[in-house]
């Protein structure tokens, strides 16, 4: 539930497909959905059997640092953080301006965007703070409605088109090279964000050989299926030939739009509300990420040790939870002093640096596993799960990586776009560079400490 639910469906549907639809290539949406799917899945099988020789919840830093180093391992772990806070500071500026705006026009209460942000990154640091089940609780209802939602605007499409919904033609060649192909399939890979974290909750699953594997499988083909299909009965519902004019035309609420159009306006508001607890449950999801990256670092003395602490009743990392409330609240405050725009500004160059670093953690890690596999264990291991899949994973990837850095003033958009792409990419690097020189520092420094990191991995 916390993967799928970082992964925000409804989100996904609402914000990304018309974006993979606009400034991709059009109808072939569904065909992006699959290959990234098939990128996630082919990553997933050497991250899993990697899994074996990790024994820890330290996610993506573990792995790397496994292959790569405890530097760079380090590093990564610095980038990870970073860039998962980036991605929570964008969703909690992108719901306070959307619940702000949800207030002003169903009740005309004028009520401060940043205001809203500070209630929800609280409410947020409350259900962190507590038990994972509870956060489990509340994600499993809203990830049930709105999951349900967009299966019954499916179901309802499908009955509407009938057999008209199953035109083959967003999976042709010639939608696949139209428009810009490297935009769509680097958008579909963003619909993926979080789908790692299983391996994050490792100290709290109670069979972790066996659910972590499972539920990282199920995740990423369960997730991939739900946005083909989804896609697919989108472009069919709103026709082939008027939907790129439509994502052009209505980025925002093409979705809305298309719900309006096949279940009324009731489905649309229910959507509408449904959306706002989308955004929560994804930012609770990765605020979690983070306070466990944070406690793991924590526990080897990477940051302070009061970070690892656990609570006696809750048995949760309650301190890392807290840090990273206080993170998200401070973050905001300088934000907001900056007169900084919560959408075009705060979440635009936010998410971008999130996921900029993102992709490049998960590249390192397939790297990692070529290297842990093929050159310190001589080749031990099967074939495809070691080196074929990890490979096709890594150039995948990387395809992304470089149309993101490419396309970066075109993403983060708005004035002065080629600046802020600069800061961007410079803040990404920096979170990068810090852990290595703090590395370099340990390890000139306390030569013993920084062995002992080897127990990280």
């Amino acid at each position: 539930m916390m993967v799928v639910a970082a992964a925000a469906p409804l989100t996904v549907m609402a914000a990304n497909s018309p974006l993979i639809i606009a400034m991709g290539n059009g109808i072939a949406a569904p065909l992006d959905a699959a290959i990234a799917t098939l990128i996630m899945y082919l990553f997933t099988a050497g991250f899993i059997v990697m899994s074996r020789y990790v024994t820890n919840a330290g996610a993506f830093y573990a792995y790397i640092q496994k292959g790569l180093g405890r530097q760079v391992g380090l590093a990564s772990a610095t980038l990870a953080t970073a860039s998962y806070t980036f991605i929570v500071l964008a969703l909690e500026a992108y719901l306070g301006y959307t619940l702000a705006e949800l207030l002003h026009n169903t009740l005309s209460i004028t009520v401060p965007w940043w205001i809203m942000s500070f209630v929800v990154v609280l409410v947020a640091g409350f259900l962190g703070y507590r038990h994972i089940e509870m956060s489990s609780r509340f994600l499993g209802v809203a990830l049930v409605l709105e999951v349900g939602v967009v299966l019954l605007a499916d179901l309802v499409v499908l009955v509407t088109k009938g057999t008209a919904l199953l035109d083959p033609a967003p999976f042709t060649q010639h939608a696949a090279l139209s428009g810009s192909p490297g935009l769509g399939l680097m958008f579909a890979i963003y619909c993926f964000i979080g789908f790692e974290s299983t391996v994050i909750f490792r100290d709290e699953a109670r069979n972790p050989e066996v659910t972590i594997p499972r539920a990282t499988y199920i995740a990423v083909f369960g997730v991939g299926l739900f946005y083909v299909i989804s896609m697919w009965c989108e472009v069919a519902g709103i026709g082939l030939g008027q939907t790129v004019q439509m994502a052009n035309e209505h980025t925002g609420d093409m979705y809305l739009i298309f719900i309006h159009s096949y279940m009324g306006k009731v489905a649309e508001d229910i959507v509408n509300v449904l959306l706002i607890t989308s955004l929560f449950a994804c930012i609770l999801a990765f605020h979690n990420v983070v306070v466990r990256y944070q406690f793991v670092m924590a526990r080897y003395n990477v940051l302070p040790p009061l970070i690892s602490r656990v609570h006696d009743k809750h048995e949760s990392p309650h301190m890392s939870s807290l840090v990273q409330t206080g993170t998200s609240l401070v973050g905001l405050i300088v934000l907001v002093i900056l007169g900084l725009d919560p959408v075009t500004q705060i979440y635009a160059w936010a998410a971008t640096a999130g996921t900029l670093g993102y992709m490049v953690i998960l590249s390192m890690t397939c790297l990692s596993i070529l290297v842990f596999f093929n050159v310190r264990r001589g080749g031990k291991g099967g074939v495809w799960h070691t080196l074929i899949a990890p490979i096709g994973a890594l150039c995948g990837l990387l395809l992304c990586l470089g149309v993101a850095i490419v396309n970066l003033p075109a993403l983060i958009g708005g004035d002065n776009a080629s600046v802020a792409a600069w800061g961007v990419g410079v803040l990404v690097l920096v979170s990068f560079i810090v852990g290595y020189g703090a590395a370099g520092r340990l390890k000139m420094k306390d030569p013993a400490r920084f062995e002992a990191l080897k127990e990280l991995a």
